[in-house]
């Protein structure tokens, strides 16, 4: 199945607000790192560590999918980070 085709305004828009949600995800994760002195961390900020990963995988994966869908829709080659290009 071929991907949707997206316009370069789309893009750009749908990357900008991935990159945000992605900056927002990594300062929530170096926050609760920094909870863990060496002992590891309590279970419920584990937990929540665990979850802003699971997040944050979820966005880079958005990321290089929407970059493959452009590349897709423009003709360009695969970005080498996006799923296409692996």
């Amino acid at each position: 199945m071929q991907p949707e085709k997206i316009s370069a305004e789309e893009f750009d828009e749908r990357l900008n607000r991935l990159h945000e949600r992605r900056e927002e995800l990594e300062e929530r994760e170096t926050e609760l790192i920094s909870h863990d002195h060496g002992g590891g961390l309590p279970a419920d900020q584990q937990n929540r560590l665990d979850k802003v990963r699971g997040e944050l995988a979820d966005v880079l994966q958005e990321i290089g999918d929407l970059k493959d869908r452009y590349a897709d829709a423009t003709g360009a080659p695969a970005d080498p980070d996006g799923a296409l290009g692996e």
